[in-house]
């Protein structure tokens, strides 16, 4: 009769399982996306539209890279201190073309990002110039830095 020993088990290291599992989980979804029915979603991505987000007293400042995408083709609304960029990347119509590589994903994406502060929604600028989307969100007055005289 042969007897089974259970090798020596330790707890994982939950971290590292879980960091692990993520990277498993984003190759997975490449794969899948390499077979899917000719239609890419930039959403997929998680990380479309990159972006730079920069303050100073007066003026939260936001910069997005959007190459190929028309500014009639986006959305962005500010609400509270969630700022949304939503849109679609069309893909250019070629006909009788043989593709070799076709690495340029298009598609409709919907980033949402929280602001550091609030913001004044009514005054906020946007410019969209080679391929970069420029926001411009003022902050309302109670949120900017004030001085406090000394009485003294």
């Amino acid at each position: 009769m042969a007897i089974f020993r259970y090798p020596d088990w330790r707890w994982p290291d939950i971290p590292g399982a879980l960091e692990d599992f993520e990277k498993a989980r984003r190759q997975m979804d490449r794969l899948l996306s390499a077979f899917s029915s000719g239609t890419q979603s930039v959403a997929s991505s998680g990380v479309f539209p990159p972006l730079i987000v920069t303050e100073d007293e007066d003026k939260i400042y936001v910069e997005a890279e959007i190459s190929g995408i028309r500014a009639e083709d986006l959305d962005i609304s500010v609400v509270g201190r969630t700022l949304t960029i939503s849109g679609e990347r069309k893909p250019e119509e070629t006909q009788n073309v043989n593709y070799h590589r076709r690495e340029r994903k298009w598609g409709s994406f919907r980033k949402a990002l929280t602001l550091p502060e609030e913001v004044n929604a009514e005054n906020v600028r946007a410019e969209c110039k080679d391929g970069l989307l420029r926001l411009v969100l003022p902050k309302p007055e109670h949120v900017k830095p004030r001085k406090i005289a000394i009485q003294g």
